[in-house]
């Protein structure tokens, strides 16, 4: 049974000019790299406490909600304050998690098409509150269906890491590739800080997550493992909000150590 747990009665989200986005926070237990990831200790909370956390510290955001198929999950967020919407235990990616608790929050008859939602996944500890308020404002715009965030690329990396995404954006702000490989490829060593990091928070509205969340799997996506880029192959644009909004996100042991590192030292985002 799909549940809501929150403060207050579930209602329909941001009407048409009403100011606000809705961010939904998708969190599993499992993970073949690091297991019951959401629920590991950093700096005396659960991961996803942090991520939780870091959403309110947003000015754009008029709602935040985990959406978890666990108990335990449900447990950390609401003993932290948070809200919980009760998702099914069989979804392949956070997309479908995310356009699930939509549907389910959603729950007048005509729920409006253009309202926002921001998807933050729940292994980002150190969104920037500032990237995701960008992110948000480019909604502004009615011509945006879906956005989301880049940074310049560190120049203490390596730009050929497939573990840090690229992305390249022509001159309107909207993503042309995202790719594990560095692109353009023909950008050298000294021209590698113009290089964009993809930072993996997206916004939406609600008819265009829907929309993405029904698509099959494109090709490059499945090359890529990218999911994103199932929106670029059929047709719906991503405008890119660029700023200093590089993020640790938890994937792996390796990360953890880096995250509480991090943490311990007082290096976090704004």
């Amino acid at each position: 049974m799909h549940r809501l747990s929150s403060p207050r009665a579930a209602r329909e989200l941001p009407a048409r000019g009403t100011p606000g986005a809705v961010a939904i926070i998708p969190a599993r237990l499992q993970s073949t790299r690091l297991p019951e990831k959401p629920l590991l200790d950093l700096g005396g909370a659960p991961i996803v406490v942090r991520v939780l956390e870091r959403a309110r510290l947003a000015t754009t955001l008029r709602d935040i909600w985990v959406a978890t198929d666990d108990e335990k999950i449900a447990a950390a967020v609401r003993n932290a304050g948070g809200q919980v919407v009760m998702t099914r235990p069989d979804h392949p990616a956070g997309l479908d998690r995310v356009a699930e608790a939509v549907r389910l929050l959603s729950d007048a008859r005509t729920p409006d098409p253009e309202a926002v939602f921001v998807n933050l996944q729940g292994d980002e500890p150190f969104a920037s509150a500032a990237g995701l308020d960008h992110l948000v404002r480019l909604f502004e715009r009615p011509e945006v269906r879906m956005a989301t965030l880049a940074a310049p690329f560190p120049r203490s990396e390596d730009p050929d890491d497939p573990n840090r995404v690229k992305v390249v954006v022509d001159r309107d702000g909207r993503a042309l590739y995202f790719s594990r490989s560095r692109i353009p490829s023909g950008v050298g060593e000294r021209e590698a800080a113009g290089l964009l990091l993809h930072v993996g928070i997206y916004a939406y509205r609600r008819s265009t997550l829907l929309e993405l969340s029904a698509l099959k799997p494109s090709p490059l996506e499945r090359s890529e493992r990218l999911e994103q880029l199932r929106a670029l192959w059929n047709g719906i644009p991503i405008h890119v909000a660029v700023g200093d909004y590089d993020s640790l996100g938890i994937d792996t042991p390796e990360d953890l150590a880096r995250a509480r590192s991090q943490w311990g030292e007082g290096r976090v985002s704004g």
